[in-house]
Order: C-alpha cells, then sequence, then structure tokens
C-alpha cells in the first residue's frame, strides 16, 4: 500500500510538471550522444551527436549486427554497470556496438528522467530511420536497455517507421511505468526479451516481454547486491540493478 501511494504522488508529480521543466528536458537532449567502439575494449572509441549519425553509420561493418546499448537511471558511461555489459560484447568480436549517452539527463530526479525517455526516445527513432533510408539494414539492428533505458528503447520500437526485430529489457524501470507512463512491452518489436531481477519495486512488476526470464527467482535481494537502500533514491535505484554481479 505504501509503495503504491509512492507510485501516485509521483504520478502527480510528473502530471502536473511546469512548462519550463518539460522544457528543460527538451533542451538538455543536446547532450545526448553516441558512442562507437572501434576495437574490442572500451576504451576505444569515437563519441557521434545524434545530428551526426551518418558519419557513425560509415564506420559500421556491414556483416555484423549492430547492438544499441542503452543505460539506465543515474548511470553514465564509465560507470562499472555500463561497461561490464559493454565489454561482455565487445569480448565477442562479432558485433557492432553502440552506447546511447543521455547522462545528464539520467541522473536528475527520477520523476524527471521518466519525462525524459519520450524525447530522448523519439530522437533515437529518428536517427535510427534517417540510419534506414541511408542503406542500413534494420534486420541487424538489436536494442538492449537497461533500467530507464530499457523503457526508452521501448518508445524506439513504438516511433520508428520499421519494425525492430529485438529488444531486450534489463530490469525495465518500474515505477510510474506500472501504472501512468507507457511501458516496454512485446508489440513494441518482432522478439521482446525481459530480464527481471527487481520484479515489482524499482523493476516492471508484469510480464510485459515476449518472454520473460527470472533469475533467482527474479526478485530481491539479488546475490552479490546490497540489502538495504532508500527508497527511491539514486542510490537506491541503482543498487536495486544487480544481474551483472548476479549473472
Amino acid at each position: 500500500m505504501i509503495r503504491a501511494s509512492r507510485q501516485f504522488v509521483l504520478a502527480f508529480i510528473v502530471i502536473f510538471a511546469t512548462a519550463d521543466e518539460r522544457m528543460e528536458v527538451v533542451e538538455n537532449l543536446e547532450s545526448v550522444f553516441l558512442r562507437f567502439y572501434t576495437g574490442t575494449t572500451i576504451d576505444k572509441y569515437v563519441d557521434y551527436s545524434l545530428d551526426n549519425a551518418r558519419a557513425l553509420q560509415t564506420k559500421l561493418i556491414d556483416d555484423r549486427r549492430t547492438v544499441l546499448y542503452i543505460h539506465g537511471f543515474s548511470e553514465h558511461l564509465e560507470k562499472e554497470s555500463v561497461q561490464t555489459i559493454v565489454q561482455a560484447y565487445l569480448k565477442r568480436n562479432d558485433h557492432n556496438i553502440i552506447a546511447v549517452s543521455y547522462a545528464e539527463l539520467a541522473n536528475e530526479s527520477y520523476t524527471k528522467v521518466v519525462m525524459s525517455t519520450a524525447p530522448i526516445g523519439a530522437a533515437l527513432a529518428l536517427v535510427l530511420d534517417n540510419m534506414v533510408q541511408t542503406g542500413f539494414d534494420p534486420e541487424k539492428l538489436y536494442i538492449v536497455g537497461h533500467s530507464m533505458g530499457g523503457q526508452i528503447a521501448g518508445y524506439v520500437g513504438r516511433k520508428v517507421s520499421f519494425q525492430l526485430s529485438r529488444i531486450t529489457g534489463l530490469d525495465p524501470a518500474g515505477p510510474l511505468f506500472n501504472i501512468l507512463v507507457p511501458h516496454l512491452s512485446s508489440s513494441d518489436a518482432r522478439f521482446v526479451d525481459i530480464i527481471h531481477t527487481d520484479y515489482g519495486f524499482y523493476g516492471i512488476g508484469r510480464n510485459t516481454g515476449t518472454v520473460d526470464f527470472f533469475p533467482n527467482g527474479g526478485t530481491r535481494v539479488q546475490p552479490g547486491c546490497p540489502k538495504n537502500f532508500t527508497f527511491y533514491s539514486t542510490e537506491g535505484m541503482h543498487d536495486a540493478s544487480s544481474k551483472h554481479r548476479s549473472g
């Protein structure tokens, strides 16, 4: 009951956000960029603004699948939780790896980040549409999103002019998406797989994918994760998602 009450308070804040707050979100979209990894380690990369994605596209290896990774709430591309996942793909050396950075927005208050998911998703959808129009094969695109990144991935799937082949959601964010804001679902791509490790708390509290997985039962506390953290705090939201430690 307490958890539901907190979510309704958050919903009220989002609904009645001021025009200035919403404008600030839109203006901060200029800080969003794409990082293309050029080798097999995380220290070799080139960053591209969203309006320069065409230059990035020319660097892709045509016969490889392209993974677009979208980090979560309170994260940035230098954070261990992000680099662990990116490095796992780089070690395979058989994918083009692009990471989306929206760190300036991701480290705002939770409600402001929720407000950011739609404009970020729309901006990324436009980039992908432009890439497809200039020759990129959409069948080779695979989007992976963690926490808030999972919800952004769903928005991308709803906005692009083509059907995404696959989205993987790693503990897609739950608060507000459970009751108010559209969430990642099986209709956002041809195949949507969801991995739940904090089901119904910080993670989405429903089965929303084509298939849903529940490592170690899918609920807190996962092996290796902290047991105590503050509800809806930046630290708590980040610490709750420990899938790369629970394996």
